[in-house]
């Protein structure tokens, strides 16, 4: 379970590096939101794989923030916000923090 949260934290830490790389030219502020997120979830894979339970409350955060900056991004880089897809995102963040309390405290 530990080794399955592991990657799903890296997965989404390498969507919001990707998110960064793409908007880097365009809105700095907004590639350094999601460089920050991708260094707050990459914490949180590491404490994860240790099983600190830092890794739960590290996850939380940077599920929030991932998806703070990805409204965020919407609205200033892309000019619309499609709601579907930022409630998609939400619940994955959500599923993502939930599978992290299970591995760490099952």
């Amino acid at each position: 379970m530990t080794a399955i949260g592991v990657v799903l934290v890296a997965a989404y830490v390498v969507v919001n590096a990707f998110g960064a790389w793409s908007v880097a030219r365009r809105r700095h502020s907004v590639a350094l939101a999601f460089m920050g997120v991708a260094v707050v979830l990459t914490v949180a894979a590491v404490a994860l794989a240790f099983e600190h339970p830092i890794a739960l409350v590290l996850t939380a955060i940077g599920a929030v923030g991932a998806s703070l900056t990805s409204r965020v991004n919407a609205a200033l880089v892309l000019g619309r916000v499609v709601a579907w897809r930022h409630l998609l995102r939400g619940a994955f963040g959500l599923t993502l923090v939930a599978w992290v309390a299970f591995a760490l405290y099952r």
